[in-house]
């Protein structure tokens, strides 16, 4: 009996390390998200520099990178609140499943980032005065690689959508059989 409360006692001093480490690892992220969305303004001020042609997008495109970098800012609050739940071990309440929610809503917030910035590349037009040819040229506003990412991340963003409602179902179910057993006992 004794060496089951140990070996209790030991995995809950591993999951704490864990938490420890993931927490420490979200003030990483959320630094450099800080960084990242200084760093948006100023590229987007340095790409115009070298192609003045894209002058035009260059606010919607740095508007857009600022936003979504705080979509990710924004779900590493119910993610620190979900690890807060796990190291109390109250992960099996109603709690859990908003803070699930406010994530999935954070990703499908970020993908309404990504589609505009796969629209507006796609259909935003300007023109562009080239002085050494001596003629107005149409350009579009985003390149081909750029709408590549876009769909490429929109794939990756409806997955993890996807992954997040099917491990919010599961929490649910679990939540239903803990107040089911509950009652038993």
């Amino acid at each position: 009996m004794q060496d089951v409360n140990v070996k209790g006692a030991g995995r809950r001093g591993r999951s704490g390390v864990v938490i420890a480490v993931l927490k420490g690892l979200i003030v990483l992220f959320e630094m450099i998200c800080l960084w990242g969305q200084f760093a948006v303004v100023v590229m987007s001020s340095d790409v115009v520099a070298l192609y003045p042609e894209l002058a035009p997008a260059r606010w919607p495109y740095a508007i857009a990178g600022i936003l979504g970098i705080a979509c990710f800012e924004v779900a590493l609050i119910p993610l620190w609140q979900l690890l807060t739940l796990a190291k109390r071990r109250d992960v099996f309440s109603g709690k859990a499943v908003t803070r699930t929610d406010a994530i999935i809503g954070c990703a499908l917030a970020e993908a309404a980032l990504v589609l505009f910035v796969l629209f507006y590349g796609s259909l935003a037009h300007s023109e562009y005065y080239d002085p050494a040819q001596g003629v107005s040229v149409d350009i579009a506003m985003g390149a081909a690689a750029m709408s590549i990412a876009c769909i490429v991340a929109l794939l990756l963003i409806a997955a993890f959508v996807l992954v997040m409602i099917v491990m919010r179902s599961l929490l649910r179910d679990a939540i239903a059989q803990r107040d089911e057993l509950a009652e038993v006992i």
